[in-house]
């Protein structure tokens, strides 16, 4: 233990007692607020980004492969099923999974309800887990068995708006690959809930072939592929390999991808992942004025930290000890406060976000923000850059009115008594 460390840790034991504890104390309980609210900001807005792109992930994987002109909003949108093609696309760099998967909009109707429905089918090769995640009632529609069935995942929130339950049966009305209308009846398996309002009303899930059935009843065209991205991997990367992939297949033959082309989710949902930026710009103005406000009060107590201890400044120096060692005390001293306001910060925080996470008494409108409650996470690692960086930054802020010490004089300091 350094002498400097000694007597900054003596000087804290002491100025309990000293005419600057009043300003100790609202240091330490500003700096607990500041860092409380930091890591509350940071949670929020780390729960935001996993929710929404988890969610949106579930519905529609990292990537799709698709024809482009689906994506423009035109005619068309189908694509001819290549096992070779969706082989390649197994091959590339970053992929996790691949399946073909068929889509088509229509209206549900049960008694005099009606809403507007997409539904999404998949085969056999889907991992469902992330649907099985967000069942809350009823069982999983058969996907991809031997002998088709005609089942139906709703969310909760559609069957409570067409007054369904588990077992009842739902009109479709389609418009089919040529324009005309076809009517089909579903069964409906079992419910969902991913609290994300905005696809929740709108999406349904059943076997591909009851789609296939439906859109294109003289052929098995798909819509595409969803392209699921290892852990590893980012999805822009991903969609670089399969557009490369893409090319491939053109210029080896395979007409099925003529029109084709990848996109991420980014690209795929531009407002939403633009709203998330808009997140991540009010936390850094939030952690920015919290982060102010702790400096302040930390200055202003390092400042009135010096100047109570002028006599004893002056006696060190009396006795040989040079400016830069007076400093050290002084600095060790902010960090000991910083460090016991930023220990209560932290649990102030992480109980709030706790609290949020277990009984979720904060709840949100749907239509404003797509979630009905409120997403908390917290990550180790912006958890620890967060108190390094505030530790870091509080420390080297105090260097400056540490300077103070090199303008106290010992034989002027000696007339304060302490």
């Amino acid at each position: 233990m350094s002498v400097e460390y000694m007597l900054a840790e003596r000087t804290a034991r002491s100025g309990r007692a000293s005419r600057a504890r009043i300003m100790m104390r609202m240091a330490t309980v500003s700096t607990a607020l500041g860092i409380a609210v930091m890591v509350v900001t940071l949670a929020v807005v780390s729960g935001f980004r996993h929710r929404i792109y988890g969610d949106l992930r579930g519905f529609a994987a990292d990537v799709r492969v698709c024809d482009v002109r689906a994506l423009r909003g035109g005619e068309g949108g189908a694509m001819a099923p290549s096992a070779g093609f969706s082989d390649r696309l197994r091959r590339c760099a970053g992929v996790a999974a691949v399946w073909p998967y068929a889509e088509a909009a229509g209206m549900a109707k049960s008694g005099d309800q009606v809403v507007g429905l997409n539904v999404k089918g998949v085969d056999g090769t889907c991992d469902l887990g992330w649907w099985r995640g967000r069942l809350v009632e009823g069982a999983m529609p058969s996907v991809g068995a031997a002998a088709r069935t005609k089942e139906l995942l709703v969310s909760r929130t559609t069957a409570a708006a067409l007054r369904l339950g588990v077992g009842d049966k739902v009109e479709m009305l389609f418009m089919d690959g040529a324009g005309s209308p076809r009517r089909d009846r579903f069964v409906v398996s079992g419910l969902y809930d991913t609290g994300f309002e905005e696809l929740d009303r709108t999406t349904a899930l059943t076997d591909i072939r009851n789609v296939q059935r439906i859109a294109a009843p003289d052929n098995d065209s798909i819509s595409g592929y969803e392209i699921v991205a290892a852990r590893s991997a980012a999805a822009a990367d991903v969609a670089a390999a399969a557009e490369q992939a893409i090319e491939e297949a053109f210029y080896s033959g395979d007409e099925s991808v003529g029109a084709a082309a990848a996109v991420t989710l980014a690209e795929r949902y531009p407002v939403v992942f633009d709203w998330l930026k808009t997140h991540d710009v009010n936390a850094r103005v939030v952690l920015a004025v919290m982060m102010a406000v702790v400096l302040f009060n930390m200055v202003s107590a390092m400042l009135i930290m010096v100047l109570d201890r002028t006599g004893m400044i002056g006696a060190l120096k009396a006795m040989g000890m040079r400016n830069g060692a007076v400093r050290r005390i002084f600095l060790y001293r902010a960090a000991m406060l910083f460090v016991r306001g930023a220990a209560w910060g932290n649990a102030v925080g992480l109980a709030l976000v706790g609290l949020q996470a277990w009984l979720q008494p904060v709840r949100l409108d749907p239509s404003g923000y797509m979630l009905s409650e409120l997403p908390v996470r917290v990550e180790v690692w912006w958890l620890a850059a967060l108190n390094a960086g505030a530790v870091a930054v509080t420390v080297a802020v105090m260097a400056l009115p540490s300077m103070i010490v090199a303008r106290i004089s010992p034989e002027e300091s000696l007339k304060y008594r302490q």
